[in-house]
């Protein structure tokens, strides 16, 4: 019988795995594709080949928990740029997975969304530790932002080898040390102006900070408290504060491979200090000098950024000159502040996205995103017809929001009432093979149901891009499966002749 060609999969460790092909791929029953799909996969996602003998143009699979039949021109060898914008709720959270599978985690938002989406992602239950190390980016010291590396930072599986700031480490005040505000200390240079001029990029910097325990208590403590966390796994991972003078921290930018580059914070170097602009009031200071990065893999564009707001986009516009659209145009954006009014339309100009993806929940009173955000990110897209990715709006559907909030409250039920019976028996455990065979299926039917929430939480509302570099698809999940899918799947292209992607 014919096998299938080593074109199509690859080797690791006596196992054959390959991906699924642009711009989806189905798992099926049987090789005759008789019946419904039992499976949806989006571009890109890891497929385990279970026999390499082809039937029918088919051959057997496992992906995302499903055994079954795929069609051979479904599979691809390449492992492709993965970018999972989470959704957490009020905030930002943002899974990227490089072409060489490394991981990133930008912002975590402010609750646990984003350790529940690795806990149902990674088998949290089962993998004591991950094969690999995480790098985090905390884009700014807002508590939607970082507050939700709290649970992620405790977890044992889960270890980090770098740690990126912004070299805003919020911490409290103290006159001891000159701080005088919780951002470090703010004076008034030589025009006039005031400054932020205690900026932390050195790990050792970070690491002094955190030493002393007046840092780790009190107003303004929650920042160094969350990051202090780090310090509990088997090795310290590095702090590394970012700036623009920093370039490229991944990568040249080249058109055949992956990069990252810092766009911003933008120091500015005066009376012999590195500094940032103060911009009125802590808030707006923190939330201003957001690290903003680029992602750029082979053709495609992606900005991912913090709080950007008005002042900061002004600021970057004027740092950035005539490069300005140069630097920010880009064909996907995470939009920054999380659809907020408080936005530089001129940034958006420079921006120009085909697709902006927005984070933002609606248990929060900020109305994110707001009208005029909207309709500035379409006036200032690319194309005629720009788009713009919701969060809040993938996930609020029919099915989420009114059909399926009794099966939500249920699982949560059910998982309390057998975690309980699961603590009870452990608590009052008396050493029988009786009571050791209860004792592990309790354990197991907590930590089934605790999945069950996990993967009904991440599926709704998270938007997810997939890339090779010149092909990318944006998908989201459909209110209900229907018959070609459960996505609704969004194609792009690179064009030559516009020297941009474009929808097909």
């Amino acid at each position: 019988m014919a096998q299938l060609d080593t074109s199509k999969y690859n080797v690791k460790n006596n196992s054959n795995y390959s991906f699924a092909a642009f711009p989806d791929a189905k798992i099926y029953p049987d090789e005759n594709e008789d019946g419904k799909w039992t499976q949806h996969l989006l571009f890109g996602d890891y497929i385990s080949i279970v026999d390499l003998e082809i039937v029918n143009s088919h051959v057997k699979v496992k992906s995302r928990n499903k055994l079954g039949w795929i069609h051979i021109n479904d599979l691809q060898k390449e492992r492709v740029l993965e970018v999972n914008f989470v959704d957490i709720g009020q905030g930002d959270g943002c899974h990227l997975i490089t072409p060489n599978d490394e991981h990133y985690l930008i912002d975590a938002g402010k609750g646990d969304n984003m350790y529940r989406y690795l806990y149902w992602r990674f088998n949290l239950d089962k993998n004591t530790a991950l094969p690999f190390k995480f790098k985090a980016l905390l884009s700014h010291p807002d508590n939607d932002h970082f507050l939700g590396f709290s649970q992620i930072f405790e977890a044992p599986a889960v270890e980090f080898d770098k740690i990126y700031h912004s070299g805003i480490v919020q911490r409290p005040k103290r006159t001891d040390k000159g701080w005088n505000t919780q951002l470090g200390k703010k004076e008034e240079l030589s025009d006039g102006k005031d400054y932020i001029t205690t900026l932390l990029f050195s790990d050792n910097e970070v690491k002094s900070v955190l030493s002393d325990d007046e840092n780790l208590s009190g107003s303004g403590s929650q920042y160094c408290k969350t990051i202090f966390k780090t310090l509990n796994q088997l090795q310290d991972p590095e702090f590394i504060g970012l700036n623009s003078s920093d370039g490229f921290i991944v990568g040249d930018g080249s058109d055949t491979s992956f990069s990252l580059e810092v766009l911003s914070p933008i120091l500015t170097n005066i009376d012999g200090k590195k500094a940032l602009p103060y911009f009125g009031s802590q808030g707006k200071t923190k939330n201003g000098h957001s690290v903003l990065l680029k992602l750029k893999y082979k053709k495609l564009k992606v900005l991912l950024g913090g709080d950007i707001n008005e002042e900061a986009g002004e600021y970057i516009n004027a740092c950035l000159g005539d490069e300005a659209s140069d630097k920010l145009q880009v064909d996907i954006a995470k939009a920054c502040h999380h659809g907020s009014h408080l936005f530089n339309y001129e940034f958006l100009e420079h921006v120009n996205a085909l697709g902006t993806v927005i984070s933002s929940g609606d248990d929060e009173n900020y109305s994110h995103p707001r009208p005029d955000t909207l309709g500035a990110i379409g006036k200032t897209g690319y194309s005629k017809k720009p788009l713009i990715f919701s969060t809040e709006l993938a996930r609020s559907n029919k099915e989420f929001s009114t059909a399926t909030i009794p099966e939500l409250v249920l699982k949560y039920q059910t998982w309390e009432r057998a975690q309980k019976d699961y603590e009870n028996l452990l608590n009052n455990f008396v050493d029988t093979p009786e009571n050791e065979q209860a004792i592990k299926a309790l354990k197991e039917d907590a930590t089934k149901k605790y999945k069950e929430i996990n993967s009904y939480l991440t599926r709704h509302g998270m938007i997810n891009l997939r890339s090779d570099g010149h092909k990318m698809i944006v998908a989201q999940k459909l209110e209900k499966d229907s018959n070609h899918g459960k996505y609704d799947i969004y194609e792009f292209e690179y064009s030559d002749t516009e020297k941009r992607f474009v929808r097909i």
